[in-house]
């Protein structure tokens, strides 16, 4: 493992710590010759999956040949390996904006469904009655409860709503349980 790191520092000497932990994992999915596995596969009971880019042929790292040491193979695997930190990153970017492109797909698709009415003191309303969405007997239960008349709308979006009687409600409903009547 020593002669390995030394070999895939490539005269950078200072560089071995950052490429130690890359050591370690290429000797654990190299198979050995007494087993015939990977310590990593016996450990697991599969085979790694390496972060191996093969569109852009990240995996092509020059001198793999036939009857090489072990030293020499896992030399080439760190190097392999290396690579990691900046496919990591390039994928991040591409999740990121797979996200936005997602997202905007959501709102075009779903924009009738995201647009929340705006009520006004004194409009009639329909209360979702959220708590039985988690009930297995849900089903013969009310939906919605009221109508409600409107009080007004608090600072961070909720709504004061009060009874026909005119008794106000001591909590304030969320805007998404809120249905016009």
């Amino acid at each position: 493992l020593r002669e390995a790191l030394v070999k895939a520092c490539e005269g950078q000497i200072s560089r071995w710590p950052e490429l130690l932990p890359l050591a370690v994992f290429a000797d654990r999915i190299s198979i050995r010759r007494s087993t015939g596995f990977s310590p990593y596969f016996l450990l697991h009971g599969v085979h790694p999956i390496l972060p191996m880019d093969l569109r852009e042929s990240t995996f092509m790292v020059q001198g793999f040949r036939s009857n090489m040491s072990h030293t020499e193979l896992l030399a080439l695997r760190i190097r392999q390996l290396e690579r990691k930190p900046r496919d990591i990153a390039r994928a991040a970017e591409v999740l990121r904006n797979t996200r936005l492109t997602s997202k905007e797909q959501f709102e075009k698709r779903f924009a009738h469904r995201l647009q929340r009415e705006s009520f006004e003191s004194g409009d009639l309303v329909l209360v979702r009655n959220s708590a039985i969405e988690r009930e297995m007997n849900r089903k013969h239960k009310p939906r919605y409860l009221g109508p409600y008349e409107i009080v007004r709308r608090t600072r961070n979006g909720s709504y004061v709503i009060r009874e026909l009687n005119g008794d106000i409600a001591r909590e304030s409903v969320a805007a998404f349980r809120l249905l016009a009547y």
